[in-house]
């Protein structure tokens, strides 16, 4: 686990797989909300405290934000926004995209194929999908949530690294996974998203 100050209220924290088997906090576990949750993100910041001199106060918000490195690291951008700021923005947590009843030996491929994407406006969603190519889009859906747009795609095997670069300039990886977004936030476009979404932008000229 590495923390990085990136200014007085932005760090950056590198964690592995091996991080938070020491911790005996498994990665399906990072759920909005839980309580396991809540407790890792708590150590979190007391060493954020000791390592960079990182605190949040009462009345200060928290914006988490998480994206994957590679296979065996992710890095979580901490940023505390003042109370009354106009930067605030509900401090959501974007975290965990992991399917517990996989085999351990098709985790990398699940975690890579079937990705969760969040972006702030809808116009930068459509503008993604119009750059992907069909072909290696398996499956896709759009939820809203916290006035947030979530698109959900799944990859073919070969695709996976094209979307994802693609999908990257954008958005921001969500790490939560699809059925939450289906349970808890409004169903925008059920299938075929991408080509949907990619379908109304106007051609040029």
């Amino acid at each position: 686990m590495k923390f990085r100050k990136i200014n007085e209220d932005k760090i950056q924290i590198i964690l592995t797989t091996q991080d938070l088997e020491e911790r005996d906090f498994r990665r399906w576990e990072m759920m909005p909300m839980s309580p396991k949750l809540q407790e890792f993100f708590h150590d979190l910041l007391e060493r954020a405290y000791k390592e960079c001199g990182f605190e949040i106060s009462d009345d200060s918000q928290l914006v988490v934000e998480a994206y994957p490195l590679n296979a065996e690291t992710f890095a979580i951008i901490l940023t505390r926004i003042p109370a009354g700021s106009q930067e605030a923005s509900g401090g959501a947590i974007h975290l965990g995209q992991f399917d517990r009843d996989s085999e351990e030996e098709l985790e990398e491929l699940e975690r890579d194929c079937h990705q969760v994407w969040c972006f702030a406006e809808l116009e930068d969603c459509i503008r993604a999908c119009n750059r992907l190519e069909p072909a290696q889009i398996e499956d896709s859906a759009l939820y809203k949530l916290e006035n947030q747009y979530f698109l959900a795609v799944s990859t073919t095997k070969e695709g996976q690294l094209d979307v994802s670069a693609v999908l990257g300039e954008y958005g921001h990886w969500s790490f939560v996974p699809r059925p939450y977004y289906e349970e808890h936030g409004q169903v925008l476009i059920k299938e075929n998203a991408v080509v949907n979404l990619a379908s109304l932008v106007r051609p040029e000229g």
